[in-house]
């Protein structure tokens, strides 16, 4: 099956996403560390509207020369007929997917990082008695809004996409996009970004103890969901790396259900799902190798088992962003409709 986020699995994790319809899809979607991303509906508050600008953004698109977007065609005309209203539907379909990657050292945050992806799927079809396939792709304008200052950077796919955002368009944190994909009805990323350091979701958080007695060492690991995750955190992996020294085939796991991987050396645990507050803990024993045993000093401090946990949450967003999609009525006039997938995947790194 295509997925439509066009972005690397990973492990042992799917593409199970939830499709939202236009009257959800501008919720506002704040940091998970302080305000649930739920639906405008559940919220209460009602999104910010398309900024006024595109209007002007429309008119200097296709006046003078007019310049080229995309395939230049004209819609099909009905005889006899002045097409008062547009022959043409686009069912624009969005495709959002953000990544948080983040590091911690002894509890304490190194690195966070959270980047997203959009994509878009046009589906294009005719009304009326005079009704024809186009032969081309039908451009239409996207509004990228920011308006709580969350993106850092934003690049645009230039072989589906024209940057026309005006000067006051910036200062407002609107951006105007003028998309043109081909018709094959698949996705095809059209804008990706990246997160300012201010933004920091929290949706897990990884706690681990390290004890040595006699000849076995004993790993204690906690992994909690952030109560004010909207949802649950599904399919998540949890894979623990065992240093020189442990000898990882004499695992013994409580509760059971860790496997060891002899040629990468780590332990892996999956489990379906998390709900908000809950915590999934384990332990780990193992024995220690006799050389390891006669050495001097701590052997507690000398070991480490770093933690890398995986989960997603589907429905749902890590930033603020909004969209919005409208027709070119001078040029390429028609009806447009938008339906929004979201998505985002954590990637917690515990040392």
């Amino acid at each position: 099956l295509f997925d439509p986020f066009g972005v690397e699995q990973i492990e042992d994790i799917g593409d199970d996403v939830s499709k939202e319809k236009s009257n959800d899809s501008n919720a506002e979607a704040l940091s998970i560390a302080s305000v649930s991303t739920k639906d405008t509906a559940m919220s209460g508050s009602a999104p910010p509207s398309p900024s006024s600008h595109i209007n002007a953004t429309i008119s200097d698109s296709v006046s003078g020369d007019e310049r080229d977007v995309g395939h230049e065609h004209s819609l099909p005309q009905d005889p006899g007929s002045s097409m008062k209203e547009p022959l043409v539907h686009l069912d624009v379909a969005l495709a959002l997917n953000e990544d948080l990657t983040c590091e911690y050292k002894k509890s304490k945050l190194s690195t966070l990082s959270v980047e997203g992806t959009l994509q878009v799927r046009v589906k294009i079809t005719q009304q009326g008695e005079y009704s024809p396939q186009p032969q081309a792709p039908i451009p239409f304008f996207l509004v990228f809004q920011d308006h709580f200052s969350h993106i850092k950077s934003l690049q645009e796919n230039k072989k589906f996409v024209e940057h026309l955002t005006p000067e006051e368009g910036v200062e407002e944190r609107e951006f105007i996009y003028c998309v043109s994909v081909p018709r094959e009805e698949e996705f095809y990323p059209i804008v990706r970004y990246k997160c300012c350091s201010a933004l920091r979701p929290v949706p897990i958080r990884v706690q681990s103890r390290v004890r040595a007695q006699g000849n076995s060492c004993r790993v204690a690991l906690q992994i909690s969901s952030n109560p004010q995750n909207p949802s649950e955190l599904a399919q998540l992996t949890i894979i623990m790396s065992v240093p020189t020294g442990i000898l990882g085939e004499t695992l013994r796991c409580n509760p059971p259900g860790g496997v060891w991987n002899d040629e990468r050396k780590v332990v892996l645990w999956c489990v379906s799902e998390l709900g908000g507050g809950e915590k999934f803990q384990l332990q780990a024993l193992f024995d220690i190798d006799a050389t390891v045993l006669g050495e001097e000093g701590n052997l507690v401090e000398k070991i480490e088992f770093p933690v890398l946990a995986r989960c997603q949450c589907s429905g749902f967003q890590l930033s603020a962003v909004a969209f919005e999609v409208t027709d070119m009525p001078d040029m390429y006039p028609a009806e447009v409709s938008k339906s929004l997938i979201r998505r985002f995947r954590v990637s917690h790194k515990e040392k």
